[in-house]
């Protein structure tokens, strides 16, 4: 499935599904302007970042999507769900539902910081819900380093504004998120999970980088 993905015309980033039903996201090189290289970098060096980013916070049990394929050029992820941002502009999605994913940010975000780590721009349309967990997604502005108190402020402050900005229930999402969060914040060790190796579907092992502190 993902050979025929890749022969088609280009897309970034396409949802494809195998025969029995599965569903995952491959993800491409990206084709932005120059002018974005200022801030990104070359496309190449982005979509290395990301994922090696991905491999790494994987690697370490992170809530992301699992690698389901990877090689030149592209990276196959299984589908997470929807994202807190379609997932709140969604009518159909009753509000306790959306509430529910939002207190699953705040947890899932002190989780990832309990660890020494931090996103790096953790807005609601980086997270996915798919109505059990959330799991992170793009982390193009992810560094590989012990997470001091400001870069972890960062992400909590992405987070919040990212909710405020979700419409007329946009403060009820922040506070869910933050109340969460600090809530979360007592249960969780400071401490970096043991390094698990993973294998693809390829069957290749997948090297992560050693964090740096």
């Amino acid at each position: 499935m993902a050979d025929e993905v890749l022969h088609a015309p280009y897309q970034r980033v396409t949802l494809c599904k195998t025969r029995r039903g599965r569903r995952f996201w491959l993800k491409r090189v990206g084709r932005f302007a120059p002018h974005l290289w200022l801030v990104k970098g070359k496309p190449e060096q982005a979509f290395d970042r990301d994922r090696r980013a991905h491999r790494f916070l994987w690697s370490y049990g992170m809530p992301v999507p699992r690698i389901v394929a990877d090689g030149a050029g592209f990276i196959a992820l299984e589908d997470a769900g929807a994202s807190l941002t379609k997932l709140c502009d969604n009518t159909s999605i009753s509000q306790v539902e959306k509430l529910r994913a939002c207190r699953a940010v705040g947890r899932a975000l002190a989780r990832l910081h309990a660890a020494g780590l931090a996103h790096g721009r953790p807005a609601f349309r980086d997270m996915c819900w798919d109505g059990r967990q959330i799991r992170f997604i793009d982390f193009e502005y992810f560094v590989p380093a012990k997470a001091g108190w400001l870069r972890k402020a960062r992400d909590v402050g992405i987070a919040i504004l990212s909710a405020v900005s979700q419409g007329s229930s946009g403060p009820h999402y922040a506070y869910c998120v933050l109340s969460a969060y600090r809530t979360a914040q007592g249960d969780q060790p400071e401490v970096l999970p043991e390094l698990c190796l993973v294998q693809n579907s390829h069957h290749r092992i997948l090297k992560s980088y050693r964090l740096k502190g």
